[in-house]
């Protein structure tokens, strides 16, 4: 009789090959494509709804030279059991922009096995939708009709329990005092954006319609949660040619090989055609060590209110002064001030030490009302934490521009200051390390 060792050794032989098939490069991108499909046949339905990326996984499965993609920035932590939050650091209040534009909108994400909807759809967007509307409602009485309606918070049965939900709209109130608190944040502006309340709505692979709903007429702006990818017990199962692996986009640094979402659909032709995983992974190195997504050109936010942008682009001519925050020079500029940050922890030292030089280098540019480009590797960390010192330096609370300084500041003012530049750039992400030297430096 064979021993159990052998048994043994056969089991984990097993569990390694599914891992490899797991991480497959050429099984995550087939399933992406098939994935992407279904979002497509969805989006078809809703022409009008504008397609919203939740980033990073949804970017994976929208093609973004077939359609335009909006972002958004919705985690599931903030809607894991016990752990429910309305994160002001993660207001996306841009969106409020684009759903009125769009009567609506279509938020893509997928999650891994064991989940058919993963909690940034279930749970933390729809306490977004009812945190803003019961903030409406409040700042404004009378905004909506059937208030009472209006402020209920909206889950999915099947993904939520009765308990879960009950503890949920327990603490809608205080999620909307703390935007109605916000000194950073415009509430008459977003009431006035806010012509019907939100109504989260789900679909996923298992749904069935025989016919599209029209929400044209709705009494609310649908904003439509799409879960991507199919519910699959062990997580993966078998295609002609592949292994289909549910949401193959998320944890995209364990499979990706340097590929990104944009490259991905720039030459998905190529990609998908491989011969094998092995053919596959050589192509995708070839394209990134080509470098054929270079920084989004598009990529920078104008700060609101003033002449100041924030991002990655690398079209620093459309600029008049440019504040470089890598050790990296991209592109001359005629009026260039380098600021050598590094990356991570070894980064922050310096960057404390560069927050008096960019204040000092700015001052005369902004009097001038020149254009200015705060420029970083990604625009959400180090450049975020230049602008804002910056920002809280020569604009007051009202987001006046005090040439000689805007007074006193403290961790509120900054906080405030803060939230005004994520409205504004909503890729902002500063960590804590950045934003506490930030603050030593008003306050210390």
């Amino acid at each position: 009789m064979p021993s159990d060792g052998l048994f043994e050794n056969e089991y984990h032989a097993g569990a390694n090959q599914i891992r490899k098939d797991h991480k497959n490069l050429l099984n995550r991108l087939r399933s992406i494509k098939e994935d992407a499909d279904f979002v497509k046949e969805i989006a078809s339905f809703f022409p009008s709804l504008a397609l919203v990326a939740n980033e990073r996984c949804g970017s994976w499965y929208i093609d973004p030279t077939d359609k335009q993609v909006h972002s958004a920035y919705f985690k599931s932590t903030d809607g894991h059991m016990s752990q429910w939050d309305f994160n002001l650091r993660r207001s996306n209040l841009h969106l409020l922009d684009i759903i009125k534009q769009h009567k609506g909108c279509i938020i893509v994400d997928s999650t891994r096995r064991g989940k058919r909807i993963p909690d940034a759809l279930s749970k933390t967007i729809p306490i977004w939708c009812c945190a803003i509307n019961r903030a409406v409602i409040q700042h404004k009485p009378g905004s909506f009709e059937n208030e009472e309606e209006v402020r209920a918070f909206c889950s999915l049965p099947s993904a939520v329990s009765r308990s879960e939900h009950a503890q949920i709209e327990a603490r809608m109130d205080e999620f909307a005092q703390r935007l109605l608190n916000s000194g950073g944040i415009d509430m008459e502006r977003i009431s006035k954006l806010l012509d019907k309340p939100l109504r989260p709505l789900w679909f996923t692979p298992q749904s069935s319609f025989f016919e599209a709903p029209d929400y044209a007429e709705a009494s609310f702006w649908p904003v439509i949660c799409l879960s991507a990818s199919q519910a699959v017990e062990s997580g993966c199962q078998a295609r002609p040619g592949y292994l289909y692996v549910q949401g193959s986009g998320d944890d995209q640094e364990a499979w990706c090989h340097g590929l990104t979402p944009r490259l991905f659909w720039q030459n998905q032709e190529a990609l998908l055609n491989a011969t094998s995983a092995l053919d596959c992974e050589e192509r995708v190195h070839e394209i990134v060590a080509k470098k054929q997504e270079d920084t989004d050109v598009d990529d920078y936010n104008m700060i609101q209110g003033t002449t100041m942008a924030v991002g990655s682009t690398k079209a620093w001519k459309m600029f008049d002064v440019v504040i470089n925050c890598t050790e990296s020079s991209p592109a001359d500029h005629p009026q260039c001030l380098q600021l050598p940050i590094l990356e991570g922890k070894k980064g922050q030292y310096k960057l404390f030490q560069s927050i008096p030089t960019a204040i000092a280098f700015v001052r005369e540019p902004l009097m001038q009302n020149k254009r200015i480009l705060i420029y970083g590797a990604k625009g959400r960390d180090r450049a975020v934490g230049i602008a804002l010192a910056i920002y809280v330096k020569y604009y007051d609370q009202q987001g006046n521009f005090c040439p000689d300084g805007a007074g006193k500041v403290d961790k509120k003012s900054i906080h405030e200051h803060l939230l005004r530049i994520i409205s504004s750039r909503p890729k902002a992400a500063p960590s804590r390390v950045t934003l506490k030297k930030v603050n030593s430096y008003f306050m210390s």
